[in-house]
C-alpha cells in the first residue's frame, strides 16, 4: 500500500535527449527530457506517471554530445519565448534527436525539423506584434 512512497531502482536507455524507462510495478513506459546538465550524472530520481510508484532510473552516461543541442538551446535563449513555449520546442527537438537515435527515415526527420522551424518562425513574428 505504501509501497509507492519508496525509492526503487530501475535502468533506462537514454535516446539522445530521452530517456526511456519501463516501470517494474505496472510495466508502463515512461519518457522524460533530460537536459546536458542531468544528462551526464547517470541517474534520474522520478516518478512512473501511471502508478506514481518513485524510482532512481540508472543509465549509461553518454560518450559524446548530442549533435546541435548547444545551438539549437542557444537559439531558443536569444528569443523572449514563454516558458511554454520553450517547453514544447524541446521537446520536438528532442524527438528529432530520438528519430535520429533510432534511424528513422531522412524524409521523417527532415518533416520534423521542418515543422520545429516553422513552429519558431511564428513565435517570433507573434512576438514582434
Amino acid at each position: 500500500m505504501f509501497d509507492r512512497f519508496f525509492e526503487h531502482d530501475t535502468s533506462g536507455v537514454l535516446k539522445g535527449l530521452t530517456l526511456e524507462y519501463k516501470c517494474p510495478k505496472c510495466a508502463g513506459l515512461n519518457f522524460k527530457i533530460i537536459l546536458k546538465e542531468e544528462r551526464n550524472i547517470g541517474n534520474y530520481h522520478t516518478r512512473c506517471r501511471y502508478c506514481k510508484s518513485k524510482y532512481l532510473v540508472n543509465y549509461p552516461v553518454p560518450k559524446k554530445a548530442i549533435e546541435g543541442e548547444d545551438e539549437f538551446l542557444e537559439r531558443l535563449s536569444n528569443e523572449d519565448f514563454s516558458h511554454e513555449e520553450e517547453l514544447d520546442m524541446i521537446k520536438d527537438f528532442a524527438e528529432i534527436v530520438a528519430l535520429k537515435v533510432d534511424r528513422a527515415q531522412p524524409g521523417i526527420i527532415k518533416e520534423k525539423q521542418n515543422a520545429l522551424d516553422e513552429k519558431i518562425a511564428f513565435a517570433k513574428r507573434r512576438r514582434r506584434f
